[in-house]
């Protein structure tokens, strides 16, 4: 965190040095100044619609801006330290109002092209073949980081809503960063019938987590997780439960924890009993239909007759999906039982360039399936972003994964 800060200050600094250097004197100083202000400004009123676009622009702009700020300011230093006299100012002013213009054009041309291209996500396919121990075949559509905000496009969660109903999934999976506006705003906005009949479409439960962003909504007087839960989201905050043919451990993430003071659980007390026991009828004399039959046509139909049925009990193995928002893997600490699967966002897939270009540096597995700590793990890009609603270099996106049971052979 501290590292973060030192970097974000020495950005505006960089910042507020080149955009001063585009006029003389005072007005440079207010020209500077005002752009720092505009930036606190988006930043601080980010859940409305005036800050959501102050924030879209300058989160474009600064990072593309950094990569000419950063070079021409080096040289500017290095040739003070060299040469016998200064640049002269006028030159100065001259490059810094062209770095200005080019970034703000690169900018701009980036919402031009990455608003659009975010309003479209992609529907990815996978297909998980589970170890021979499970038996059930199961479908989970799999998204994250939807980041609800003032310029989020509520056509786009419709059309997504359409696409669940019709695919009709076992589980419907959400990996965490619900919004960046209150639950009372959500409410309001009518969200809530929206993601009713979002989790409407799942056939066997819809599950929740909280990302990072949950633990800003909670300090600003939301509950995420109990507003996930009146939608119709079963949410794991450090919890497992075995819904149907599978288990799902949900992490609390990381900032959230922090955000309450609190420790995460180690997850060796969230491996899950996932053994199932049932019963099936077994052949006998009697079927079950002929029963039905003869109960229906005599009422006083010998009871001892039903009493031919038996049963067989059998052991359903489920498998265990760890649900955690930040793909940082397992613990080093953790012994026992490891998940069948894991799910993560977070990253965005580092939503547009340049982060695209770094995001890899950052994540050991920064996005699409691979593997942490021994565990096969899939990171998501995200349904929406974070910030700016704009994708260059990365796409928004949805997982359809069919959890495939080795097909059962008849016995010789």
């Amino acid at each position: 965190m501290i590292a973060f800060l030192f970097i974000l200050l020495a950005a505006l600094v960089l910042i507020y040095v080149n955009v001063s250097s585009t006029a003389k004197g005072k007005i440079g100083k207010i020209i500077g100044a005002a752009v720092l202000f505009l930036i606190f400004i988006g930043m601080f009123f980010r859940d409305t619609f005036l800050g959501s676009c102050l924030v879209t622009f300058f989160a474009v702009w600064i990072p593309n801006a950094l990569i000419l700020y950063i070079p021409w300011t080096l040289y500017r230093i290095g040739y003070y330290l060299t040469q016998p006299h200064h640049l002269s100012r006028h030159k100065v002013r001259r490059v810094g109002r062209w770095l200005a213009g080019i970034t703000a054009g690169v900018a701009f041309a980036f919402m031009a092209y990455g608003i659009p291209h975010n309003d479209e996500y992609k529907t990815n396919l996978l297909t998980i073949d589970l170890p021979s121990q499970y038996t059930e075949s199961f479908t989970a559509v799999f998204f994250s980081d939807i980041h609800v905000d003032p310029l989020f496009n509520a056509k786009k969660l419709g059309r997504f809503i359409a696409q669940v109903d019709s695919i009709k999934p076992d589980y419907l999976l959400f990996g965490g960063d619900l919004a960046d506006i209150s639950t009372e705003k959500m409410d309001r906005y009518g969200y809530d019938i929206l993601f009713k009949k979002l989790t409407d479409g799942a056939k066997v439960a819809a599950v929740a987590i909280n990302g990072n962003h949950e633990s800003m909504l909670e300090r600003s007087g939301s509950n995420p997780n109990e507003w996930m839960r009146k939608v119709g989201f079963v949410v794991l905050d450090d919890s497992t439960a075995c819904l149907g043919n599978a288990c799902f451990t949900g992490r609390t993430d990381f900032m959230v924890a922090r955000g309450r003071d609190a420790e995460r659980k180690p997850l060796s007390e969230l491996i899950p009993d996932s053994i199932k026991i049932m019963e099936h009828p077994k052949d006998s004399t009697v079927t079950t239909t002929a029963i039905a039959q003869n109960v229906t046509q005599d009422s006083t139909a010998d009871s001892a007759a039903v009493a031919t049925v038996t049963y067989d009990t059998l052991v359903l193995h489920r498998p265990w999906i760890l649900m955690d928002h930040q793909p940082k893997g397992i613990e080093k600490t953790h012994a026992g039982r490891l998940p069948d699967f894991a799910l993560s966002g977070h990253t965005h897939d580092g939503q547009f360039f340049p982060v695209t270009f770094i995001i890899d540096y950052v994540w050991k597995l920064a996005y699409g399936k691979g593997a942490l700590g021994g565990v096969l793990w899939l990171v998501s890009s995200g349904f929406d972003c974070w910030g700016p609603p704009v994708r260059v270099g990365s796409d928004s996106e949805i997982w359809v994964i069919k959890f495939k049971a080795k097909e059962k052979t008849e016995a010789n």
